[in-house]
């Protein structure tokens, strides 16, 4: 067997904790603020349901009205 000092385990752990970050907080974060909508409800929205039900709501509900006037005046 080959001795582990422990640092390829480390190297695993952090490496699944930033996809965690990832899902639970980056993405959604920025889904919702790419469509006027607001971060911080959208992270606390998947930490209480899912990551893949809030990334499906804001793919269905898209920007806001606001939003969507504004990229149409650009």
């Amino acid at each position: 067997m080959a001795d582990m000092d422990g640092t390829a385990g480390g190297i695993g752990v952090i490496l699944i904790l930033a996809f965690i970050f990832w899902l639970y907080i980056w993405l959604p974060a920025s889904m919702a603020a790419d469509r006027g909508r607001s971060s911080v409800g959208w992270v606390i929205l998947t930490l209480l349901f899912s990551p893949f039900i809030t990334i499906i709501a804001l793919m269905v509900l898209g920007p806001t009205v606001e939003m969507a006037l504004a990229r149409m005046r650009n």
